[in-house]
């Protein structure tokens, strides 16, 4: 919402744009909300937005018709998702998280799936 309101054209409050960024951020952290520390969950979400953010940047100049950016928020961020359960989550915490940034190897597992 702010980097379309202030960074990259239009340059204009979006409100879809805003609606799209929740729901990256919600997309973002589904595949690994039962394996990741709310912090990092938070850390998931706004680069979920980023991530939305991007493609839809990607499709317009693409000139793919998304008109509600539905590839972007649930593509995008869904597999952003599952990437990020595979750099996330630390298995000294009991809650199944077993990321990279903890010495864990669930990076190759969530690249295959």
């Amino acid at each position: 919402f702010m980097l379309r309101a202030f960074v990259f054209p239009p340059r204009l409050l979006d409100v879809g744009a805003f609606c799209n960024g929740i729901l990256a951020g919600l997309v973002s952290i589904t595949a690994g909300c039962a394996a990741v520390e709310p912090w990092e969950a938070i850390i998931i979400g706004l680069l979920g937005g980023f991530v939305c953010q991007g493609i839809s940047m990607l499709m317009t100049k693409l000139k793919v018709d998304d008109v509600v950016d539905a590839v972007a928020v649930h593509a995008g961020c869904g597999l952003w998702g599952i990437l990020a359960v595979g750099f996330f989550g630390n298995p000294d915490e009991g809650i199944g998280g077993n990321g990279v940034f903890y010495g864990g190897d669930q990076l190759g597992t969530q690249i295959f799936a």
